[in-house]
């Protein structure tokens, strides 16, 4: 039995209806870039997620661009980031001339370990980037905290968690700024790629609104270098269709999550450990196994197919070399990250299909039991 690690052809057939109406009506209106089909997602955000400012951008990683240039981050200046994660939230770091700052991970839910990022907070500190990892939220409680005794922006990274909570709040709505990507593998993905940024603060998303447009203010004057980041109406078209069935998607991530720990419990795989501190949208459905490269190959063998996310921390990536960072430096995502694997989840998975992927890992184990120690 095939099962690709994404399939968003399910998603899509039972919506093409409504995006072949939906891109009918923006080649009517001839307004293509941030047109009123852009405006109309952006007021659906706000509503639902009880904000003043949502703005589209044209991908995550300009999300979090405009958010830490909107807040003044500049050369000089450090901010606290995961090492395991996706490049993006250190390269924006670098971009705007300041320093990224490496944290380790807790080892369960793999978001930002409050220890490490306590003793990463320096008088140089002026952002910390709060990546809600796989689609469960981060700490944000003492994240807030601690960034309020400090003086510093927390900004929310919710590219994997998006329609997650803690209590009645949405992910996004408690930083400065909330970021987020609409790549297709989303929660709620594109057809391409787009981004926004959500916030509270009227004169953080001004400039937000500017710098997305090449500086550009209301007049048609340009008061800033800005950047080319505006969301197109056809992306915004699919996005607010989508945007309205994002609660059904997420309950079958979660239901599909919740089989797979039924099926795979006692088996010897770490598997996502659920914090009762807020939601877990299951973006992606991560275990750690000590034999990984040779359980995907196993599974790859059965056309199942795995993803890695990540492989390497970013402290040990060649780009972020200058930094000084040395192996060992962040023990928990350097074994996290030889041990990670990134199971199918996507909506549309029919029951026999995750029944297949979980008997597929027990049959690994257990041939991998029966082999005689070396």
């Amino acid at each position: 039995m095939k099962i690709p690690f994404i399939n968003l052809a399910p998603q899509h057939e039972a919506l093409m209806e409504k995006f072949h109406q939906a891109f009918d009506q923006v080649f009517e209106e001839n307004s293509f870039i941030l047109g009123p089909a852009v405006t109309l997602f952006e007021k659906a955000v706000e509503k639902e997620y009880g904000v003043p400012h949502a703005i589209g951008v044209n991908s995550g990683t300009d999300a979090l661009l405009l958010s830490l240039k909107a807040l003044g981050i500049s050369a000089g200046d450090e901010v606290i980031v995961p090492t395991f994660t996706f490049v993006a939230v250190a390269d924006v770091v670098t971009r705007l001339g300041a320093r990224p700052v490496f944290v380790d991970v807790d080892p369960i839910t793999y978001n930002v370990a409050i220890d490490s990022v306590t003793h990463a907070i320096t008088p140089k500190t002026k952002a910390i980037i709060a990546v809600h990892m796989f689609g469960q939220a981060c700490d944000l409680a003492q994240l807030m905290q601690l960034a309020n005794a400090h003086g510093i922006f927390l900004v929310e990274d919710v590219s994997q968690a998006q329609g997650a909570r803690i209590g009645n709040k949405y992910l996004g709505t408690m930083g400065v700024t909330g970021c987020f990507s609409f790549y297709p593998t989303k929660n709620l993905g594109g057809v391409g790629d787009g981004g926004m940024i959500i916030t509270h603060n009227d004169e953080v998303a001004e400039r937000i609104r500017r710098y997305r447009d090449h500086g550009r203010d209301n007049t048609g004057q340009f008061q800033d270098i800005g950047f080319n980041s505006r969301l197109d109406s056809l992306q915004a078209a699919v996005l607010k269709i989508k945007f309205e069935e994002l609660d059904e998607a997420i309950s079958d991530r979660i239901e599909n999550a919740r089989y797979y720990n039924d099926l795979l419990t006692d088996s010897g795989v770490t598997l996502p450990e659920f914090h009762e501190r807020g939601e877990h949208t299951y973006n992606l459905y991560s275990i750690q196994y000590e034999h990984r490269d040779s359980l995907r190959a196993f599974l790859a063998q059965r056309e199942i197919g795995t993803a890695v996310y990540y492989d390497r921390p970013l402290h040990l990536q060649p780009c972020f070399a200058y930094l000084g960072y040395k192996e060992g430096d962040f023990p928990v995502a350097e074994r996290v990250s030889k041990r990670v694997i990134s199971l199918p989840i996507y909506p549309g998975l029919r029951m026999k299909q995750l029944e297949e992927v979980a008997a597929s890992i027990l049959e690994f184990i257990e041939l991998k039991s029966a082999e005689p120690e070396a």
